[in-house]
């Protein structure tokens, strides 16, 4: 009897559809931090760029991403707006959040399945490994590959429109109940250049 209700539910998982199941995957990932380390390859395959940090995501659409080398940039949402900050140029660029692109990593993780993947054509690679092809034909790339191990995010995997790939892969990653929303704050010291659009 055990293993006939392991092999229906083995059954019902492989009925359900590519949204579906990565749906379930993304709300497991909606409250954690870890770290990652993130390669771009031109369309030749040649490394032109390699970057390393910290990534924080936490309910309800609040993430922060911190690239902290080569070059320091952090990436901030409060659940309201996003920010982008290139620490060591003192510049930032500040827009609403709903009106901002989810093509970012942090902005695909950060924000509710049911709001991202309308936007996308979504197919089962593997188990546990999931491709997203925008609809919209201006998005700023054209396939994204998202792969979890043990219902965590593992990588990603992004091809945009000049032919370039970047691989991200995520380590350390871990679940937590809720940090404080100090975290998320857009403040930024008052010599850095704000640059607001779509105010």
């Amino acid at each position: 009897m055990l293993v006939l209700l392991v092999f229906v539910a083995s059954v019902a998982n492989a009925a359900e559809s590519p949204v579906v199941q990565l749906t379930q995957l993304l709300e497991q990932n909606r409250n954690i931090e870890g770290e990652f380390s993130q390669a771009t390859y031109d369309d030749q395959g040649k490394q032109v760029q390699v970057s390393n940090g910290m990534f924080l995501l936490s309910k309800p659409n609040q993430f922060v991403w911190d690239s902290v080398a080569p070059y320091a940039q952090r990436i901030i949402s409060d659940g309201k707006s996003i920010l982008v900050w290139d620490v060591d140029l003192q510049q930032a660029t500040k827009k609403p959040l709903s009106g901002s692109s989810s093509s970012s990593p942090a902005g695909l993780l950060g924000q509710p399945a049911e709001k991202v993947l309308p936007h996308y054509l979504v197919t089962v690679v593997s188990d546990g490994t999931f491709r997203l092809a925008p609809k919209d034909e201006e998005s700023m790339f054209k396939m994204l590959t998202l792969s979890f191990q043990k219902n965590r995010v593992h990588s990603m995997s992004i091809l945009d429109g000049l032919g370039q790939t970047t691989v991200i892969k995520f380590k350390k990653v871990v679940a937590h109940s809720g940090v404080s929303k100090e975290n998320f704050s857009l403040k930024v010291p008052a010599d850095v250049d704000v640059i607001e659009e779509g105010q």
